[in-house]
């Protein structure tokens, strides 16, 4: 190198310079004035050329070790220093803040939560809910005699078994998801995906089987719960694919504070035959929806769910699914098949003909000024309802011949339609709402004797919060007089024509903080004539119903399970719970 050369030669002149004052007769004289100043000179250009020598040899060495990190940075990508704010998330609208993720894939985004980023500016959320409770519930049942001229088949005994109160433990409503969002280059839509998966803590999961529903899917198998992918963005809102509730059951959760207690709202609205099935109220599969922007509190949302199934009368299991639509598995609803034939012994395995449906069409309008006005308005149709089942074994059809003859009429379209409107006291911390529901049935005149899914519904609630984290509500569900009455099959009083209910419930909650809170609700169903609503629908473990049981009479769930369903009985439940949500 030139500076190394010139360093070299420099070091040489003071060398011979040394050299000539240690010659002898040369060593006593004097050094000159001059040859002092010049090695004086050289010796500072030496210093100088020293230390351009050391950096050039630093540099060198930095050089080499940039060359090693370059290297090693095409083998492992980097991680950027710091996730970058400004990505919306389109779960919340809100724009992630800007947390270091300390070179990890993942990273918290808040010390409180269970949302991470990610290097790419997505992100993903654990969240769910533990709800397990200690209920003691009864189905009114105790005591009562099959009146005269019904169909029950305990002839006109009085009924036997457990049918007062019941101790139980039941798991509600409990859910465990991951959710996330990932930005798309070059696109303002992101793309967005969920997957949930329903949770039995107290029960071991397998198929469920009660009296009034049964389900071929497996509680705690993979995302049995609202799972989806989509796009979306802030200013065009999303569209996603998969299985969700309904936009008109969602539009309405916020006039539930009972959701997955005894007495929830569902036991009567959206609930059109008194069962705990909430027919305008359950998890659609194979569905497309849409959910609109924000625009000053008001939003849109709308589904379209393809019924996928091949029968004319909706009696086949959709393609693609393992359940019948309308909430119950193959053959629970009668003794005949998906095309009418009649069967004297087991149900036809593929017989969808107590509920099932091919179209779901579901629509909602919110207004939300977040602080007091909630007003909604929402519709559902569901298209060629199979309720084939309904004509067989009643008392209002004596022959097989008559049931089989007006079998193909009684497969028509349900629609439910409703308007609800809240209010929030900001002063006093009170919430006041209540839903008006129409239900209708399309079937002919001849039919309407046994349209009992024709009908109309009111809920009102009120929701007061106290000091000390608690909090107390109160709700009362009307279901007024049917169109008719299905219950020809069941111990059934011709003489009644009187089906209305009431159910109140009244509840209080203590959140003990951000997640965990405890409650206790008692609820009440006051069932007229020969209307049998129930307890539990809409997300309670344990349902209490209108079936009976006792000698002879099976009455555990499944194909064999007799109808035995009483009306004009009194439901009552307490529950104390624990609740926990992340």
């Amino acid at each position: 190198m030139k500076i190394s050369k010139k360093l070299t030669s420099v070091a040489s002149v003071l060398v011979i310079g040394s050299s000539l004052v240690a010659i002898p007769g040369i060593a006593a004289a004097e050094p000159s004035a001059d040859l002092k100043q010049q090695v004086e000179i050289l010796q500072t250009q030496l210093k100088a050329i020293q230390g351009q020598v050391d950096q050039q040899a630093a540099a060198a060495k930095q050089a080499e070790k940039t060359t090693q990190a370059e290297i090693e940075r095409i083998k492992i990508p980097q991680q950027p220093d710091s996730y970058k704010p400004g990505t919306v998330n389109m779960h919340t609208g809100a724009a992630n803040p800007n947390v270091a993720d300390s070179q990890n894939f993942l990273h918290r985004e808040r010390d409180d939560s269970l949302s991470f980023g990610m290097p790419s500016h997505g992100g993903i959320t654990l969240y769910g809910q533990f709800d397990v409770s200690v209920d003691a519930a009864t189905n009114g049942i105790d005591g009562h005699v099959v009146p005269p001229g019904s169909n029950g088949p305990t002839g006109g005994i009085a009924v036997g078994g457990r049918n007062g109160w019941l101790p139980a433990i039941a798991t509600n409503a409990t859910y465990v998801g991951l959710r996330g969002f990932q930005p798309i280059a070059d696109h303002e839509a992101q793309f967005l995906w969920q997957l949930q998966t329903n949770i039995a803590i107290s029960t071991v999961g397998g198929t469920a089987e009660s009296n009034s529903q049964q389900s071929n899917a497996v509680s705690g198998s993979m995302t049995t719960g609202t799972s989806y992918i989509g796009l979306g963005s802030k200013g065009q809102g999303a569209v996603k694919i998969g299985k969700t509730f309904a936009p008109y059951a969602l539009s309405t959760n916020i006039f539930n504070p009972f959701a997955g207690q005894l007495g929830s709202m569902n036991v009567v609205m959206g609930n059109t035959g008194g069962d705990n099935r909430v027919e305008f109220g359950t998890l659609l599969e194979h569905s497309i929806w849409y959910e609109s922007p924000n625009w000053n509190g008001l939003s849109f949302a709308g589904l379209f769910s393809p019924g996928q199934n091949r029968a004319s009368d909706s009696g086949a299991i959709p393609a693609g699914s393992s359940n019948c639509n309308g909430g119950n598995i193959p053959g629970s609803g009668g003794l005949i098949g998906g095309n009418g034939v009649l069967t004297t012994a087991v149900p036809i395995p593929d017989a969808c003909n107590d509920g099932g449906f091919n179209n779901a069409l579901s629509a909602s309008v919110v207004y939300d000024d977040k602080t007091a006005w909630y007003v909604v308005g929402a519709v559902e149709e569901h298209q060629n309802v199979n309720r084939g089942s309904d004509l067989f074994g009643t008392v209002l059809i004596p022959t097989i011949a008559q049931a089989q003859a007006l079998y193909p009429l009684d497969v028509a379209n349900e629609t439910a339609a409703k308007l609800g409107v809240l209010y929030r006291f900001q002063s006093t911390g009170t919430t006041i709402g209540g839903i008006y529901e129409s239900m209708r049935r399309n079937v002919p005149a001849i039919l309407a004797f046994q349209n009992e899914r024709q009908r109309n519904g009111t809920w009102v609630f009120i929701q007061q919060n106290l000091d000390g984290a608690n909090q107390i509500n109160f709700g009362w569900a009307h279901a007024q007089n049917a169109q008719g009455d299905a219950g020809g099959q069941h111990n059934f009083d011709p003489t009644l024509t009187n089906s209305t209910a009431d159910m109140y419930t009244i509840s209080g909650t203590h959140q003990m903080d951000r997640n965990l809170s405890i409650y206790a609700n008692y609820a009440i169903t006051q069932n007229n004539g020969n209307a049998h609503y129930d307890l539990g629908a809409g997300g309670h473990g344990v349902t209490t119903d209108c079936h009976a049981s006792g000698p002879n009479i099976p009455a555990s769930g499944g194909l064999d399970s007799a109808p035995q369903c009483w009306g004009g009985t009194t439901l009552q439940g307490v529950t104390v719970g624990m609740k926990y949500r992340f």
